[in-house]
């Protein structure tokens, strides 16, 4: 394994090429434990946890797994066409090191988001298999009837699909719906509400699996996710 230098350090982390590391060093940009590090060669023994990249502590993180309290009116694509880019909400350098959204919310959807530049991470959080249920608060335009939620906890076919989703827990907190399902259906949800004969106003997206949202975090707001929180999703 080549040794840890710091260029290589820095072009883990997203701040571009190696060359380009280089270049932020040699301008004096580049700090660790308050002193200046002028060359790029210099080699690590360990890993430092953090490093000082123009006046930012930054995180020498290379396994990205994210947690954020997505906006509405915000898109989950790299290449947004009628709303801001939910990637513009985070750090530059995370789309360098090659981030992605672990499964996607509407626009006119809020409430928590995971990110993960890991494959193998993105891919069982997101598999239906997997069994993680995703939970949801809702209002809705009309009263919700004993016999919509029946028919939820039923199932119900929907428009262009193969097979009947259900919810699999469902209950009513004040004004709000609570409810979980297992897929990742197109606007399934709002789909599903609208199959009983309801309308949903909003849509707030709560937990995945045993994480929840940081309610502490504000809208827009990110942080990484903790061991635990990996761990129990893995």
């Amino acid at each position: 394994m080549p040794a840890l230098t710091l260029d290589r350090l820095l072009a883990s982390i997203g701040f571009g090429s190696r060359k380009e590391a280089r270049a932020l060093v040699r301008m004096g940009m580049v700090e660790l434990n308050g002193e200046v590090l002028d060359d790029p060669f210099v080699e690590f023994k360990e890993r430092p946890e953090s490093i000082t990249v123009n006046g930012e502590e930054v995180p020498t993180i290379e396994k990205l797994y994210i947690m954020m309290d997505k906006p509405l009116d915000v898109e989950c694509s790299h290449n947004a066409r009628d709303h801001q880019s939910v990637f513009e909400l985070l750090p530059d350098r995370f789309s360098a090191m090659g981030i992605q959204t672990v499964g996607r919310l509407d626009a006119d959807s809020s409430g928590l988001l995971l990110f993960s530049n890991q494959g193998d991470f993105i891919h069982k959080v997101e598999s239906p298999k997997k069994g993680y249920l995703k939970q949801y608060r809702v209002t809705l335009a009309r009263p919700f009837t004993e016999e919509q939620k029946a028919e939820l906890l039923r199932g119900i076919m929907l428009k262009d699909e193969r097979r009947p989703v259900l919810a699999r827990e469902l209950s009513v907190d004040g004004d709000s719906v609570l409810i979980s399902i297992g897929e990742g259906l197109y606007h399934q949800v709002r789909r599903m509400f609208a199959a009983v004969g309801n309308h949903v106003l909003t849509l707030k997206r709560e937990a995945i699996g045993p994480v929840v949202l940081d309610q502490t975090l504000g809208k827009g707001g990110w942080r990484y996710l903790t061991a635990e929180e990996v761990a129990s999703l893995t």
